[in-house]
């Protein structure tokens, strides 16, 4: 797939040992149904640049609980706004990653 970088999968992990593995990355999101708009969402992903560490939350059915989203801001995660529409989890994880991809193809011309 003309990909120079392996993405690596690692081992189920509770919501907390997830927020600690992420606590070095460069940008931390989870999407949230109450979060701002999409204003927000576009300008925290054009900060995207190439060969950065990204995490991205995907909640489970019925999505997160607020406690779980304030433990998240705590340590640096940025709740964002995937639009007006609720969306499954397989479906918010597939939208993010087709965003991120759009944003860092766009970057590398």
């Amino acid at each position: 797939s003309k990909r120079a970088i392996i993405p690596k999968v690692i081992q189920v992990m509770s919501f907390r040992e997830a927020v600690n593995y992420a606590a070095s990355m460069d940008l931390k999101c989870i999407p949230y149904e109450m979060a701002e708009g999409m204003n927000a969402t576009k300008n925290l992903l054009s900060s995207v640049a190439t060969h950065q560490d990204i995490a991205v939350f995907i909640g489970p059915e019925g999505g997160f609980e607020e406690k779980e989203i304030q433990e998240a801001q705590k340590s640096g995660i940025l709740p964002i706004s995937l639009g007006k529409r609720i969306l499954r989890t397989e479906t918010a994880g597939l939208t993010m990653l087709s965003w991120l991809m759009y944003t860092l193809e766009d970057l590398q011309g």
